[in-house]
């Protein structure tokens, strides 16, 4: 599929210009959740839950969206908050 395609048909943009999936959880999440495409996801999902970059706190707003998502982000900014 040609990146334009993928696009129109499984991505939006956000409120901050960013383009994100249009469905969650994730169109590509098998029921057992695997993920269907897991040898050709993109950086954003190899990357994901993002909890360890180097400068976490530019991504501050992002990691708390997540932990309303993922129990992992949750448990790990517990963690963080906890010192």
């Amino acid at each position: 599929m040609k990146s334009g395609a993928f696009t129109e048909k499984y991505l939006r943009l956000d409120e901050e210009q960013d383009y994100v999936l249009k469905t969650a959880p994730c169109t590509f999440l098998n029921s057992d959740n695997t993920c269907q495409v897991y040898d050709s996801r993109p950086l954003a999902c190899r990357e994901y839950p993002h909890t360890d970059r180097k400068n976490v706190v530019q991504i501050m707003n992002l990691t708390i969206k997540n932990t309303e998502i993922c129990p992992a982000v949750a448990r790990i900014v517990e963690k963080i908050i906890q010192g």
